[in-house]
């Protein structure tokens, strides 16, 4: 029996594990906490599609950090990770810490200045961070350093994508905040 993780003659790594579904269902729970506002009755068919699109960029985001942690110390990849893997695991810290602040409800809850502030502050940090790695990654690189990234697992090409898309953090983000009325 072959070791997922092992290096097959291509050059590449494993794919999808059982640990990895595990991390996308951590995801998914950390954006249905952040998602739990929507009001059913106030959506129309575009809005549902809308808000399903930012559900799974949020859970895909959010999946990161638990992924990191799964790939790093209980499978422990060889040559993990790499710096989409580590770029992946900064975009989802945020959705994870604010869910924390958004879970609990009544008297008790924190303050929705205070989610809105953690969540605008914690996308900024890691989109500079995002920013920084897609410039150095894929604007100031080679054709052959671009090929060789082809050649890494598919958790790093995926963390590069989210490097390069993360102005729609921002646009999730949008969505979510209670100072700007949400779309709900």
């Amino acid at each position: 029996m072959t070791d997922p993780g092992a290096t097959s003659a291509g050059g590449r790594r494993g794919g999808f594990t059982l640990l990895d579904g595990a991390a996308m269902i951590v995801g998914a729970a950390v954006a249905s906490v952040h998602f739990s506002g929507v009001v059913p009755g106030r959506l129309t068919g575009l809005g549902w599609a809308f808000v399903w699109g930012a559900f799974a960029g949020v859970a895909v985001t959010a999946a990161g950090p638990a992924l990191f942690v799964a790939r790093r110390f209980v499978r422990r990849a060889a040559g993990y990770p790499r710096v989409g893997d580590a770029t992946w695991a900064v975009l989802g810290l945020p959705w994870l810490f604010t869910a924390l602040l958004r879970a609990p409800k009544g008297p008790t809850a924190p303050p929705g200045e205070l989610y809105s502030t953690a969540l605008t502050m914690g996308i900024a940090a890691t989109s500079v961070v995002a920013l920084a790695v897609a410039w150095r990654r894929w604007v100031s690189i080679s054709k052959a350093e671009a090929e060789s990234i082809a050649a890494t697992p598919w958790t790093n090409r995926l963390g590069l994508v989210l490097a390069v898309a993360w102005p729609l953090q921002w646009g999730y983000g949008l969505l979510l905040l209670e100072d700007s009325g949400g779309i709900w």
